[in-house]
């Protein structure tokens, strides 16, 4: 059976019309003190130029265009975790899933964006509140967990706000520098920047997309040079953490970064090849309608910067607005080989109906699933799916949250 996932292009729509009203308003000067711009050390800051010798070219033509693809064939585990439906646990769609041993974490967009957490096993934890109290949420921008520390952060303008992993609040900082996105380190922070968020104070260093702070915020190091604001859509995030797979991907310049965080070296992993381009002038339009306008009447390509990578494979994605589809493309890293297209061909009665990828799990890829009542019925002699997660299938009810899939693929 053929089954398009238009669900996540949706929730994405979404997302991009969120973002782009946001990014076209230039955000508010926020002061900081001189202490606070001396304790960055711009003057020992460095810039960090992306290593080219080891580049990989990824030729994604052959994908272009309503593509189906045999998907259901390399799936190789797949794992539910149902999570657990009260009236404060609702999901209204999801940004972000974090996964440690113990512990889910959910950025979605209650109350314009929330955090929630549930346990391993979907169990409900609690929903942070929102409000200006200590530990309350406004205006959160982005989460990630610190696995040295096994803090739970959650960045909002202007502070980290800092919980222990079952979300009590621990203490808040005050940050000296305006980004969007960013990852914990062991040994510090990567921040996602752009050129018109109010950074004045960076002085020679404001244009560059990616910086690289210690915990105590000292800039240690900038990377890749973006001078002028993208009117373009926007991807929810740049920053991909993996366990020690720390990658970076480029908004509209079709890189893929790698960063070692021992040695502090950046590397252009991969470079997106393929035709059907999008030009570059209508990146920086006047607005986005100049750019929704051009991308919706003409058959082009774009990599807004989403990337996820398990282990054993890399997944790249490419929009197009004017078949209005998303083209997803799995590549093998043992073999190089690749798979892809805008819509999978499954086995319905093997494996469900989930979504293209939204988060990943060391060797796991994190997906989302709606099953309806009658689903059990389809999966109950499935060979992929164990008996204990086709009971929790049999318990779903139309009402409830979605499922997440932890699923692996096979070496293909």
């Amino acid at each position: 059976m053929k089954l398009f996932f238009m669900h996540r292009y949706f929730t994405y729509i979404i997302v991009f019309l969120f973002l782009v009203a946001c990014d076209n308003n230039t955000p508010e000067e926020v002061r900081f003190t001189e202490q606070q711009i001396e304790s960055l050390h711009l003057s020992g800051t460095q810039v960090l130029e992306p290593q080219t010798d080891s580049i990989i070219h990824i030729n994604l033509t052959p994908f272009l265009g309503k593509r189906e693809f045999d998907f259901g064939n390399i799936v190789k585990e797949v794992k539910i975790v149902p999570l657990e439906t009260t009236k404060n646990s609702l999901l209204d769609g999801i940004y972000k899933v974090i996964t440690t041993d113990e512990y889910i974490y959910i950025m979605d967009n209650f109350k314009g964006k929330s955090l929630i957490i549930f346990t391993k096993e979907g169990k409900f934890i609690k929903r942070l509140s929102h409000g200006q109290g200590p530990g309350e949420l406004q205006r959160l921008y982005d989460i990630d967990y610190d696995f040295q520390t096994n803090e739970l952060i959650a960045y909002q303008h202007s502070f980290f706000l800092f919980f222990d992993k079952e979300g009590n609040f621990l203490r808040q900082e005050r940050l000296p520098i305006n980004f969007d996105n960013f990852i914990s380190l062991d040994n510090g922070y990567i921040l996602r920047t752009a050129p018109v968020q109010g950074n004045t104070h960076l002085d020679d260093k404001e244009g560059y997309t990616f910086l690289f702070t210690d915990k105590i915020f000292t800039l240690k190091s900038v990377a890749v040079y973006q001078p002028k604001d993208i009117k373009a859509m926007s991807a929810h995030t740049y920053l991909y953490k993996n366990d020690s797979l720390i990658t970076l991907a480029g908004r509209y310049s079709d890189s893929i970064y790698k960063y070692d965080a021992k040695k502090n070296k950046l590397y252009t992993e991969f470079v997106l090849d393929y035709d059907k381009k999008l030009p570059k002038k209508y990146l920086y339009g006047e607005n986005f309608r100049v750019f929704q306008e051009v991308t919706k009447n003409n058959d082009y390509y774009f990599n807004i910067g989403e990337y996820f990578e398990t282990f054993s494979q890399n997944v790249f994605f490419l929009w197009n607005n004017y078949i209005n589809l998303q083209t997803i493309v799995y590549r093998d890293k043992k073999t190089g080989n690749m798979i892809g297209g805008t819509s999978a061909m499954l086995n319905l009665e093997e494996v469900p109906a989930f979504n293209f990828p939204i988060g990943v799990d060391k060797n796991y890829f994190v997906s989302v699933y709606n099953p309806y009542i009658n689903r059990y019925e389809k999966l109950k002699n499935s060979k992929l799916i164990s008996e204990a997660d086709k009971e929790k299938i049999k318990q779903f009810k139309d009402d409830d949250n979605p499922m997440l899939v932890y699923f692996t693929l096979k070496e293909f």
